[in-house]
């Protein structure tokens, strides 16, 4: 009887590999992406895109494991859930909205990257300096507060607080 069971949810478990969540993305325009719209220095760009853009943009690079019912719909389910709240490939959309300034507490107080993407990907475990920068550079980019923008003496020479 228990390999019978065993035997019907494998059964059900490589049947359900078949159905897969909807990744398609709407028609946009670059223009409106943040990384366009701000022309981030490097070291932005680099912890955006690592940190930030699996999740907040249409440009989601998806990991193996996104393969698999039903991973997969819990993982789209996350993006979509967090595109909604946040999606920098519409920033034009965001860019003056009251959750703009809020992305740079996020990353302040370490609730972005959450905890849970950060164990699984290596390029968006940001030292608390970098955690800095790119809050300092949210500021900046949303009009809030003197930013927070350690010197840090890079190539870029983007070190100016407004």
């Amino acid at each position: 009887m228990f390999k019978r069971i065993l035997l019907a949810l494998l059964v059900l478990f490589l049947l359900a590999q078949f159905l897969r969540p909807d990744r398609s993305v709407p028609a946009f325009n670059d223009s409106t992406d943040l990384l366009a719209m701000t022309n981030a220095p490097d070291d932005i760009r680099a912890m955006l895109t690592g940190a930030c853009y699996d999740c907040h943009s249409y440009q989601s690079t998806y990991p193996w494991y996104a393969a698999i019912t039903p991973v997969n719909y819990w993982l789209q389910d996350h993006i979509n859930e967090a595109r909604h709240e946040m999606n920098f490939s519409r920033w034009d959309t965001y860019a003056t909205s009251k959750h703009a300034p809020d992305c740079s507490e996020e990353v302040l107080e370490g609730e972005m990257p959450p905890g849970n993407y950060r164990f699984m990907h290596a390029h968006a475990q940001l030292t608390p300096e970098q955690q800095k920068r790119l809050a300092g550079w949210f500021q900046q980019v949303t009009g809030g507060a003197e930013a927070a923008v350690p010197a840090k003496g890079g190539e870029h020479g983007e070190e100016h607080a407004h």
